[in-house]
């Protein structure tokens, strides 16, 4: 509950005020050489115009910006102090116009805000989970979170993906980069999904997320059924095959129209939940082996209380959870 409470009202407060420092961190670089320039030409008025530090560097930005209020006689100047002012003022006058326009762009570009506040949300969250990957897959769990009411932070290097999150708790990075993998809070975190679209690549982030937080939750993607034992003892604690997993389910279907997921498998055996309505009413003792009743929909409430000699009346939906190849013989009871 604290937990909660945090990250849903209290980091958005933060968030506020740190973002704007995240944005400004981006033109430190202009902003160390910019300070560098204004202190040389200020250290040449001090020299050879005899000015305070103060009226120095007023007169440095006067300089710098090409405003030009305060111009010392040039006939007075003397020829070093004009060759060191020109060099000063061809080299300034260029790196004022570039750090100007990079300022712009990056205050107005609200990509960068949406990053900043994402970094910033990332590392106060607690309790959360971090998705890292590049795959397509990370739109659905994202999707699934936010029905379940979860926070999270993304990290993806894939626009697509940004583009369609594109909240504050999105991180547009590479997700293999540690800066990325901390700036998401995976200290902090509950558990991480990664979802990567090369298996080489979620082994490395695996690796990576448990150096961090060995007693994280992971959760893995990976193309390669084989990689599956590689995945465990890389630390992932759950490890889904993801085109085994949806070749199997497609089969079952094939089988079963009213297939509903896959909860289980294993390289010998798939267990599936299938949803069938009654067409003439049935008792649960009927059923065929290996077919095993989960609840009763009934008045549009679900119903787990039963036992053998319940009836299914017509209209009412069954679950069941079993072989897929023993849901014709129930198809044909509830015929």
């Amino acid at each position: 509950m604290k937990e909660k409470l945090w990250n849903k009202f209290l980091i958005p407060i933060v968030e506020t005020f740190a973002a704007p420092y995240s944005v400004i961190r981006k033109i430190y670089p202009q902003l160390i050489i910019l300070s560098v320039v204004v202190y040389s030409i200020a250290l040449i008025f001090v020299y050879y115009q005899g000015l305070d530090w103060v009226s120095a560097i007023y007169a440095a930005i006067n300089v710098i910006t090409t405003v030009g209020l305060y111009a010392p006689d040039i006939n007075e100047m003397p020829s070093q102090e004009k060759l060191l002012l020109t060099i000063t003022i061809i080299f300034s006058v260029g790196l004022f116009a570039s750090m100007a326009q990079t300022l712009i762009s990056t205050l107005l570009n609200r990509n960068n805000w949406i990053d900043a506040r994402a970094r910033w949300r990332g590392k106060l969250m607690k309790g959360h989970v971090v998705v890292l990957g590049n795959s397509k897959s990370v739109l659905s769990a994202v999707k699934k979170l936010q029905e379940l009411g979860k926070d999270y932070i993304v990290v993806t290097g894939n626009k697509d993906i940004y583009n369609q999150i594109k909240n504050a708790k999105v991180i547009l990075g590479d997700p293999k980069d540690d800066q990325n993998i901390l700036a998401a809070g995976i200290m902090g975190a509950e558990s991480a999904i990664i979802a990567m679209e090369d298996d080489a690549e979620t082994l490395l982030v695996t690796l990576k997320v448990q150096k961090f937080n060995p007693p994280l939750t992971v959760v893995t993607v990976v193309n390669d059924s084989s990689m599956v034992d590689v995945m465990k003892t890389a630390g992932a604690d759950i490890v889904i095959p993801f085109e085994e997993v949806v070749g199997r389910m497609m089969a079952s279907a094939s089988v079963s129209k009213q297939l509903a997921g896959l909860i289980f498998s294993s390289n010998e055996r798939e267990f599936v939940i299938a949803v069938f309505k009654a067409k003439t009413r049935f008792k649960l003792r009927d059923l065929p082996d290996g077919v095993i009743p989960i609840a009763i929909l009934r008045n549009g409430k679900l119903d787990p209380y039963f036992d053998r000699d319940t009836e299914v009346d017509t209209g009412e939906t069954l679950f069941v959870i079993g072989d897929p190849l023993r849901f014709k013989e129930l198809s044909a009871l509830m015929e």
